[in-house]
């Protein structure tokens, strides 16, 4: 029997109901589903993740995971060490770090791509404003 060289993405163990809105840093392992609004940063704590934002989820705050389906509106920067899919619905104001892309039509960036390959570990997302 021969092994798909990738393990299949993790289960979606967490979910974000669209009449949700949560205020603060959410740190997670596994499986991420968000329908509802996220004011603070979306932390993956392990190597490997799926974090999906829905068409009816908003962000306002950093994205740092593996595996990043976005097709909701995001304001703050994206981290995907993994593979990043934007949806045609997906709205990001902010640069966009990816190990792979895909960008459906009708998905917008407002903010640079960089590419990143090879990268295995998350990148450390800043506290608080950074005067870079």
């Amino acid at each position: 029997m021969l092994k798909s060289p990738n393990p299949p993405p993790p289960k979606i163990a967490t979910l974000i109901g669209s009449n949700t809105t949560l205020t603060g840093e959410v740190h997670f392992q596994g499986g991420l589903h968000v329908d509802g609004h996220i004011h603070g940063n979306l932390v993956s704590e392990g190597e490997r993740s799926l974090m999906i934002i829905s068409p009816t989820a908003s962000v306002e705050g950093e994205i740092h995971g593996h595996e990043v389906i976005i097709n909701g509106r995001i304001q703050g920067d994206v981290y995907a060490t993994g593979r990043l899919e934007l949806g045609e619905t997906a709205q990001v104001t902010g640069d966009v770090y990816y190990g792979a892309i895909t960008v459906a039509i009708g998905a917008t960036v407002n903010g640079r791509l960089i590419h990143r390959p090879g990268e295995t570990k998350l990148i450390e997302h800043r506290q608080g404003p950074s005067l870079d």
